[in-house]
């Protein structure tokens, strides 16, 4: 495994840089004078269904949608010649259910384009050898780290697979001697599970992943009820603190401080969220709240299986929220959907936290770097 702590330049240094924004500031500076941007990473949905049954799930409507692999490869070409850097496989369904998910990664990275797979794990025993092979990072929803408590939040039987099929991309990775495929793990735990969180770190560091990542799930944003009160919240956050501190071992342990619109009030104290703003502390809960406007959403944009463009992952399915529908047989492109008249008016909408109420703030840090451009900028010439 490559070492965080024994390496001059860590994993976190690099590829979870909190500061890697800096790659993006010419896109924030358009932003911030009011022009707009093609997004640098899309999310794109090869299927609509899932073989898993997550209590939990973002995305629990599942349908039959799955993009022909043509039109898969039409679309990664088009997203590359206007200038995207990253492809994202996830959402909607899983990933890997798609009989072309080989091919089609192995096309975007012939792109140059950067790739990353986030997935139930379920399939990784038949695609490890592509996934090493294409992708620059690999995440696991594995949420449940005993074979009882993933099938509790998962509804499947396939523990033991999944944690075959992630030894053999590790394992193929680092025979490999190559840095990527960056694999990590996500738990989204309530409660109830907090006395695995340690059985967690141990699952990782036994796989020899790069880092795992904590976080309570999303509920309200959703759809559902809350599962745990703000107290059993503060709880599981200082469970998760403890065991990130109480580990030596050379994986990263990231822990997401998320905090729903509901609990603000409760005065949940939390650390520093790495994908997320300092807003998101002291009763914040993003810098849109403060703001009352979201400037960075061109920076993201969510292609579904149904073809359906989204303009920010939250608002995924929420077909009031569709920018439009991808035909090229009828000269409707993303470009030609990208600068069209209806998502003029849903960015109007999400200018003015229209879709508040759906939102985890996953743009809430290039939101601040906008602001600060927008801003006065005194005393810019002190270090």
């Amino acid at each position: 495994m490559i070492s965080s702590k024994s390496k001059k330049a860590s994993i976190k240094d690099i590829e979870l840089n909190p500061h890697k924004f800096v790659e993006h500031l010419d896109k924030l500076a358009v932003l911030a004078r009011g022009g707009d941007v093609y997004p640098s990473t899309v999310e794109l949905d090869l299927v609509s269904f899932c073989n898993h049954h997550c209590e939990w799930c973002v995305d629990p409507q599942h349908t039959n949608h799955r993009l022909e692999t043509s039109f898969a490869c039409r679309l990664l070409s088009e997203l590359n010649g206007i200038g995207v850097k990253g492809i994202v496989f996830k959402g909607g369904g899983e990933p890997t259910l798609h009989p072309d998910f080989k091919k089609i990664l192995s096309y975007a990275q012939d792109l140059g384009l950067e790739v990353g797979v986030i997935t139930n794990g379920s399939q990784l025993i038949q695609c490890y050898d592509a996934v090493v092979t294409y992708a620059n990072y690999l995440r696991v929803s594995i949420d449940g780290p005993t074979e009882t408590s993933h099938a509790h939040v998962h509804g499947s039987h396939d523990f033991s697979q999944i944690i075959t099929g992630i030894q053999e991309v590790v394992t193929r990775r680092n025979q490999r001697r190559k840095r990527h495929p960056i694999i990590g793990l996500s738990f989204a735990m309530d409660h109830s599970l907090i006395n695995e969180v340690g059985q967690a770190v141990r699952l990782g560091d036994m796989l020899g992943v790069n880092y795992i990542m904590f976080r309570p799930p999303f509920f309200e944003e959703v759809g559902q009820c809350n599962t745990m009160s703000p107290s059993e919240k503060q709880q599981l956050f200082q469970v998760f603190e403890q065991e990130r501190a109480a580990y030596i071992g050379p994986m990263e342990i990231f822990i997401d401080y998320w905090i729903s619109d509901s609990e603000t009030a409760y005065g949940i104290s939390t650390g520093d969220s790495p994908r997320r703003g300092r807003f998101c502390q002291s009763n914040g809960n993003g810098i849109e709240h403060v703001t009352q406007r979201c400037l960075a959403s061109p920076l993201l944009a969510v292609v579904t299986a149904d073809k359906q463009v989204y303009p920010c992952c939250n608002l995924r399915f929420l077909e009031e929220w569709s920018v439009g529908t991808i035909c090229y047989d009828q000269g409707m492109d993303f470009k030609a959907i990208w600068s069209g008249e209806q998502r003029k008016t849903i960015m109007d909408r999400i200018h003015h936290v229209a879709c508040l109420k759906y939102c985890t703030h996953p743009l809430s840090k290039y939101n601040e770097i906008i602001e600060y451009l927008n801003s006065p900028r005194y005393h810019k010439g002190f270090i």
